[in-house]
Parts: structure tokens; C-alpha cells; sequence
């Protein structure tokens, strides 16, 4: 097969499985009933915020440093959004832009003093950071609503023709389903060709030997400011796709609550699984690990424990992530197939 025809396999196959996403929410209707299949798509939108929080994440991991601050720019863009429509009146559609602008000048504000740190150090200033942002908004009350939270459900985004109105924000969420495809993909591809282009292979050198690409005359400090403002861009606009969703945001920990330290823990843990090295591998790890979550609720307390062990086996036995399942099974039946062929009858 030549390298045209591996590429339109590839497109192929990247075109029945969006084909397959735009239908899930009619799927699940026909199969499911209202209720329930309302219910998944409800979870499927949440699949794609978090699929976008992600891929930000692996985008500042591109430079070799890892953040933990995931959640806290997602509540700067979330609360940023929510506020500037509920308070100042402006749309929806300004303020979703607005809300991934504000994180992003947050994150330019700090990025300089945090990447004077490497490593560790900078994965505990994200963290902190994280609770900062946590804490601020349950204490600054006039503004935020404080612990208890703020409610604006009249609020949503929508379009106007003539004298039809397209509100994305009613109960059976395939509207807002098919925005957030909309603008997840559209982030996806900006963050795709960012990867693939030179200054992705740039990032990628700072990465792998920082030293050799700082000889060779690579402003490492500015890529890095460069990629975690841009990546919390896309984060804050995922905290506002998030609040116009469920129309409800607090600091507590609450359904309205994605904004704790445990949703960056998460999606290290899908960035992780899914393949860290492959742009498809945190959307592959987020959906399947959320998927697997809401069938298994059932386990309620024991899923941490759960996605714990999974954590473990996939670093032990698939340390490229599930992306690399088609390079492992041949391996993984070749020894099989040794250690049958090698035992004798007595052993047997």
C-alpha cells in the first residue's frame, strides 16, 4: 500500500467515525428511549469538554512540562463565560470566546515565573494555582455566588432566522450536543496543525533535549509561554462550553463541580492511558474512561480504585497507551504463541 493510499484510508476511516459521532445522539434515542438517550448525550457532551481539556493538557506536554492546573483554567474560562452573560448581558457566543481569552491572559500573567521552574516544581505551582482559583471563587460571594454557586438557566446560546430561533439549551441536548462537536473539533484541528507543523516539531525538541535545541538558538522560554497560553485558551473555552451546559457553576463538590483537583488528576490519567505521544490518544483515553465510568456507577466508591489499576497495567504492559494496541497484540501473540509452543507434556 503507498503512502497516498495510507492516507485515504486513514481519511476514510476518520470520516465514518465523525459520521458515526454526529449520530450517536439519534442512535441512542432509537435504541435507549427519550429519557435515557437524553441522558447520554448529556454525558457525551461532558465526554467532549473533557476530551478538549485534555488534548490542552497534552499540548503543554508537547514542551515537556506537565500541569496540573487543568481544572482551575477550566473555572476561569466556565466563570468568566457565565458571568460576563449573566451580569454584563453580553451573548453567549461572545463570552464562550471571551471566557478561553481571559484564561488565556491569566495564564500569560504567570507563565513566565512558572517556567522559570522545571519538572515537579512546575507541576506543584499549576496545582496551587488550580486551588487559587478554586477558593477565590467561593470566597469572592458578591461576584461568584460564593460556595453556594449561581444559577442562570434563561441563558443559553442561540440563532436567530427571521422569526425562528434555534436555542441551543433544551432538555433533550442534541442542540447543544452538536455545538459542542462543533467547537471541540474546530479546536482540535487548530491544535492538529499547530502539532504538525514546525513549531510543533520545535516543541517537541525542547522536550526530548531542551540543552541541544537552547544550542541551537530555540528561545525555549517563549515556546513555553507560547504553548500553555494557547492551550489554556482552549481550556477556558471548554469551562465555558461546560457552563452553558449544565447553567449552574460552584466551587463545591457538586454535579455543578468539574472545577476540583481530581478532573486534572483525570485527565492526566486519560492523556496517560489513552497515549501521550499520539494526538488521538487523550481522546481515545477520555472517551472510553468516561463511558466505562458511567456503566460502571454501580461500583460507586471502588471506581478510583478502578481507573487506579488500569492506570498501572497500561504503564506496565502498553506504555504508548491504548493508541498502540495494534503494535502490541502481535507481539503479545507471538510470546503466547512461544510459551504454548515451549511447554512439554509433562508440564502440560
Amino acid at each position: 500500500m503507498t503512502e497516498q493510499q495510507k492516507r485515504l484510508s486513514k481519511g476514510l476511516v476518520g470520516v465514518v467515525i465523525y459520521a458515526l459521532v454526529l449520530a450517536l445522539p439519534w442512535i441512542l434515542r432509537s435504541g435507549l428511549g427519550v429519557g435515557k438517550g437524553t441522558y447520554w448525550t448529556h454525558i457525551l457532551i461532558l465526554v467532549g469538554v473533557m476530551i478538549l481539556s485534555t488534548s490542552s493538557m497534552r499540548a503543554i506536554f508537547l514542551t515537556g512540562e506537565m500541569s496540573l492546573g487543568t481544572a482551575g483554567f477550566m473555572l476561569v474560562g466556565g466563570y468568566a463565560a457565565a458571568l460576563l452573560s449573566a451580569k454584563a448581558g453580553l451573548s453567549p457566543w461572545l463570552t464562550l470566546l471571551l471566557g478561553g481569552l481571559v484564561a488565556a491572559a491569566v495564564a500569560g500573567l504567570v507563565a513566565y515565573p512558572f517556567f522559570r521552574v522545571k519538572g515537579i516544581y512546575f507541576v506543584i505551582c499549576t496545582l496551587l494555582l488550580g486551588f487559587i482559583f478554586l477558593y477565590m471563587a467561593g470566597y469572592f460571594k458578591g461576584l461568584t455566588g460564593g460556595w453556594q454557586g449561581f444559577q442562570f438557566y434563561d441563558i443559553s446560546p442561540q440563532i436567530t432566522v427571521g422569526s425562528r430561533t434555534l436555542k441551543f439549551g433544551t432538555k433533550t441536548n442534541i442542540e447543544y450536543f452538536y455545538l459542542t462537536v462543533f467547537v471541540v473539533s474546530i479546536c482540535l484541528f487548530f491544535m492538529y496543525r499547530m502539532e504538525h507543523s514546525r513549531v510543533g516539531m520545535v516543541w517537541k525538541s525542547i522536550r526530548e533535549a531542551d540543552v541541544l535545541a537552547k544550542s541551537v538558538g530555540v528561545n525555549i522560554m517563549a515556546h513555553k509561554i507560547f504553548i500553555f497560553v494557547v492551550a489554556c485558551f482552549f481550556i477556558g473555552i471548554a469551562g465555558g462550553l461546560f457552563a452553558f451546559h449544565v447553567h449552574a457553576l460552584s466551587p463545591t463538590s457538586t454535579p455543578a463541580n468539574i472545577f476540583h483537583f481530581f478532573t486534572s488528576v483525570y485527565c492526566l490519567m486519560y492523556m496517560v492511558v489513552g497515549g501521550a505521544n499520539s494526538f488521538y490518544g487523550p481522546i481515545l483515553g477520555t472517551s472510553l474512561f468516561m463511558v466505562l465510568r458511567e456503566l460502571g456507577r454501580a461500583v460507586g466508591e471502588y471506581w478510583p480504585m478502578i481507573a487506579g489499576a488500569v492506570l498501572i497495567l497500561v504503564v506496565f504492559f502498553m506504555p504508548k497507551g491504548l493508541v498502540a494496541t495494534g503494535e502490541y497484540l502481535p507481539v503479545w501473540y507471538r510470546k503466547l504463541r512461544g510459551l504454548f509452543k515451549g511447554k512439554t507434556p509433562s508440564s502440560a
